[in-house]
């Protein structure tokens, strides 16, 4: 019952905070950091030890003058040390692990409380409920799970369920990404009474795609895609197909749902009780003003995330309420959609539900060359070998795509973009393959 009354204070501070000035909003914000600067300087001996060699470690934070004194951390700090010396209690199996989606490169694994991880389904109501959703509204969810599977909060939170079964409210359905795209469309036609679809920008392309050639639209509302970055013409023609308005949601693993932008201006709100943005190292680039993303997690104080490079890049506003309540446009990663022989299509989150947890990788890219050829490109983690880790990779390639050929390139450690700071695991290429690359 506790973690009920949680969830829903939660909730209401989402709606509170939405009314607050951008002084106010600040305010509170530095409050809350305060919180989780004191906790992991106590109970984490990653943060004890870099606040004690930066002089902070007896530093109380009262405005944003003491909060800018505490140094900021990034990823590869992060991979630098054991797990455990990051998190402020021993990792047991009630906590939640979640792994990133390795946009910089290589996954990360982070752990939360349950409760903590619910926090992130919260401030997604409290997005749809902004957006005109309502509980009785059912919502479409095209995404990495099958069409069976019960979430995990669904399963913690019963009431839910039994909200579903007795009075209707809380519906959603799931199709798997990997489904069929005529199947897909058999499914929409299913739930004429859905409002709500959420799916990512390579799954939502594809949706698209197969509805042009059918001559086919949807007037869902909103749709919601899981992107920071959407490009105008993205867009427009997921309003044209799909519906709208078309929601860019904005989160990391880091720190679940941090705001999201309802329009083509590119701006995002954001949900200030649970985060707290800076925008660093402002700059002018080809005659526009940017800043670099730095998030402190108000939520998590299990495995804390303070004053963390997040990699992204944003544009800066310059107006009273950036970054604390609305953040610029965020340039982020455009994945390629890649087309495989026989004419199916494949993205990024095909891509990521298939690798993101074979561990004898550190990374993995799939690259088509431009003669069509498929090849998935590997770097080895320590003690791995290439004949094995060569056959487990093809053997789940063809568990999905039995018919379509692959080749395993291994590579050492690959680069980011250099314009987004991000990792891109699926491409498109200029240059041919190879001689003889296996």
């Amino acid at each position: 019952m506790l973690q009920y009354f949680s969830l829903l204070n939660h909730w209401m501070e989402a709606r509170h905070w939405r009314q607050l000035s951008p002084e106010e909003t600040r305010r509170r914000q530095v409050d809350s950091f305060r919180r989780v600067f004191e906790h992991a300087r106590v109970h984490s001996p990653f943060y004890r030890r870099l606040y004690r060699e930066a002089g902070v470690d007896q530093l109380v934070i009262r405005e944003m003058t003491d909060i800018e004194r505490v140094p900021e951390i990034d990823k590869s700090m992060l991979r630098a040390v054991p797990t455990q010396e990051i998190m402020t209690r021993p990792i047991t199996p009630d906590l939640v692990p979640i792994k990133t989606s390795g946009s910089t490169g290589e996954p990360f694994v982070i752990y939360q409380t349950k409760a903590e991880q619910y926090t992130s389904h919260v401030r997604v109501f409290a997005m749809l409920w902004e957006l005109g959703w309502r509980p009785w509204h059912r919502i479409l969810l095209l995404w990495r799970l099958e069409p069976d599977a019960e979430l995990e909060v669904e399963q913690e939170l019963g009431i839910l369920t039994r909200l579903r079964q007795s009075l209707g409210l809380f519906q959603r359905d799931l199709a798997s990404i990997v489904t069929p795209m005529p199947e897909v469309v058999r499914w929409l036609d299913a739930h004429p009474d859905a409002r709500v679809l959420w799916a990512t920008v390579g799954v939502a392309t594809l949706l698209c795609e197969h509805l042009e050639q059918q001559g086919r639209s949807y007037r869902f509302g909103p749709v919601v895609v899981t992107s920071e970055t959407l490009s105008q013409e993205q867009r427009a023609r997921f309003e044209n197909l799909l519906g709208g308005p078309v929601v860019s949601h904005y989160g990391l693993m880091e720190c679940p749902t941090i705001g999201y932008s309802p329009d083509n201006t590119g701006m995002f709100r954001i949900q200030p009780h649970a985060c707290m943005l800076e925008l660093l190292n402002r700059r002018v680039e080809n005659d526009r003003p940017l800043g670099d993303i730095v998030l402190t997690n108000l939520v998590n104080h299990t495995m804390p995330f303070i004053r963390y490079r997040t990699g992204d890049t944003a544009g800066v506003l310059d107006r009273p309420d950036e970054p604390a309540k609305m953040l610029g446009p965020i340039l982020g990663r455009l994945d390629d959609v890649i087309t495989l022989p026989g004419g199916g299509r494949f993205a990024h989150h095909h891509a990521h539900a298939l690798f993101m947890d074979f561990s004898a990788c550190t990374q993995f890219k799939f690259v088509q060359y431009p003669d069509g050829g498929l090849a998935l490109r590997l770097s080895l983690a320590p003690g791995a070998g290439r004949d094995t880790t060569r056959v487990d990779a093809l053997a789940r390639w063809r568990s999905r795509y039995p018919d379509v050929p692959l080749a395993v390139e291994f590579v050492d450690l690959m680069p980011v973009d250099p314009g987004t700071g991000k990792f891109k695991n699926i491409e498109r290429l200029a240059e041919a393959a190879p001689v003889g690359q296996q």
